[in-house]
């Protein structure tokens, strides 16, 4: 092979050029690569609302004395919130973190839950169970594992 003038000044120019590329495309695929972490994260929180939604609709037809169970997993630094008060007693809400994700509300039916609710994270066993707390029936969220 044949080293002249031009081939000695044209590498270093590729290999700048290489490396201008990579350090302008490494962050914006470092960025998508989040985006796609934190949107996997939130649909299987969403998931994981839809069961506990789903058992509490259950539990809300069986009728007074009605109890269930179903097991969620929230992943690390995730919580889902279960009921509340007044209007957020028809709601589960769900944290990646302390950002507010979304909310599902219970409204058809309207199932109510009792008490102020409940905040859960990692591998829980939860209890529902149909109770007449004076306004009516409602569904009583408990962690039993």
């Amino acid at each position: 092979m044949k080293m002249d003038r031009k081939g000695m000044i044209g590498l270093p120019v590729r290999l700048a050029i290489t490396f201008l590329i990579l350090a302008l495309t490494v962050p914006l695929l470092m960025g998508a690569v989040d985006d796609y972490r934190s949107g996997a994260e939130a649909s299987a929180l969403r998931v994981q609302a839809g069961i506990v939604s789903e058992t509490a609709e259950k539990t809300y037809y069986a009728g007074e004395g009605g109890a269930f169970t179903a097991e969620v997993l929230i992943g690390h630094d995730n919580r889902m919130v279960i009921g509340g008060e007044g209007a957020d007693a028809y709601t589960i809400r769900m944290f990646c973190g302390d950002d507010s994700i979304g909310r599902l509300v219970m409204d058809r039916p309207a199932v109510r839950i009792a008490g102020d609710g409940i905040s859960i994270s990692g591998e829980r066993t939860l209890l529902f169970e149909c109770v007449n707390d004076g306004r009516g029936c409602a569904v009583e969220v408990s962690v039993i594992a």
